[in-house]
């Protein structure tokens, strides 16, 4: 008989330090899953580990629409195929800026 072991996704050093942060945040509840990290503002997820380097941000989709100049210029920011949502790649330093940015963006979106 072979034993499986469930892995849990690696993320990247931005991500974890990221996710390190969010913890923090009190207007954020985080749930701890065996897939990671659930990140709930009144009941709806806002944030999503993608897995690897990229954590996903629900920003609803009139705030895309009103950063969309910026967010095109960015090329860390890609869209998803649910458009509420757009993907942060963590490759550097400031991409934890940007991700606080538009995470704190969701949270006045889901709190309005």
């Amino acid at each position: 008989m072979t034993a499986w072991r469930r892995t849990v996704a690696r993320h990247g050093p931005y991500v974890a330090r990221a996710v390190a942060e969010f913890r923090s945040w009190p207007a954020l509840v985080v749930i701890d899953t065996r897939r990671g990290p659930t990140f709930t503002v009144r009941g709806t997820e806002i944030l999503k580990l993608a897995g690897g380097d990229e954590v996903q941000v629900r920003l609803t989709t009139p705030a895309i629409d009103r950063l969309a100049p910026y967010l095109r210029e960015c090329g860390q920011v890609q869209a998803c195929p649910d458009p509420a949502w757009v993907a942060v790649r963590m490759d550097a330093e400031p991409d934890l800026d940007l991700l606080f940015a538009l995470t704190s963006v969701a949270i006045k979106e889901h709190v309005a």
